[in-house]
């Protein structure tokens, strides 16, 4: 991608990291918080900082981003709100992305089975194929119970995410012979959700904001001490 006029800012906060990151005209800016921190108390500070980092103001943005799920109910809704807010005030569009697909596209691998623990035995799951014009989804993101996971038709997928880690060597008597080693490490990240919405704003797939929701893929059931906390 060559340099594009746009300042876009992007919010991520679908697990118990938080990050946020700034595409303006080219460059890239992130910042992130650490986990110990509550979401609601770092989000918008580390908005304002990121602003202040590129030298503009919170007018010259274009569009808001955010990381639309699966992940933690409180985070989703943090970073919708904020998101819709700021994009309401601005009169700007948002771009959803999905946090799984962030995930894939933070890695370097070309087949990528994206997971995140979804508590109580299972996962948000899905996976994506890299090709020279984007991603394409091989496993549309749902939420699986460990003893039915869905079939992978091909091998050479690199497992990533909370899920993967947590479940690896379910994961190698579910699929064997289809995975390489898990990539520990991968997290949602705001770069990467800046970085696919760039694509999706310049496609014109950036929506109002009133339109914008999280992807929940479960009813909540009860609010964990963490999500409680952020």
């Amino acid at each position: 991608m060559g340099v594009v006029a746009l300042n876009l800012l992007a919010l991520e906060s679908a697990s118990e990291n938080c990050s946020v990151a700034l595409w303006c005209d080219g460059r890239q800016f992130v910042r992130r918080a650490a986990s110990s921190h509550p979401h609601s108390e770092v989000l918008v500070p580390l908005v304002r900082t990121i602003v202040s980092d590129a030298g503009i103001t919170l007018r010259q943005l274009d569009a808001i981003a955010f990381g639309m799920g699966p992940g933690a109910f409180t985070g989703l809704r943090l970073a919708c709100g904020i998101a819709q807010g700021l994009a309401l005030g601005l009169h700007v569009p948002v771009v959803p992305v999905s946090t799984l697909l962030a995930m894939a596209h933070g890695t370097e691998g070309d087949r990528v089975l994206t997971m995140l623990d979804a508590r109580m035995g299972q996962v948000y799951l899905a996976a994506y194929v890299r090709s020279a014009s984007g991603w394409s989804v091989e496993i549309q993101p749902a939420l699986h119970d460990l003893e039915s996971l869905p079939a992978l038709t091909s091998s050479q997928w690199l497992p990533v995410g909370s899920g993967a880690e947590l479940y690896a060597s379910r994961l190698g008597e579910v699929w064997p012979d289809r995975l390489l080693p898990v990539r520990y490490g991968v997290i949602p990240d705001a770069g990467s959700v800046a970085a696919l919405a760039v694509q999706d704003f310049l496609q014109h797939r950036a929506i109002p904001a009133d339109q914008a929701v999280p992807l929940y893929l479960r009813n909540k059931v009860a609010l964990t001490r963490a999500e409680r906390s952020g």
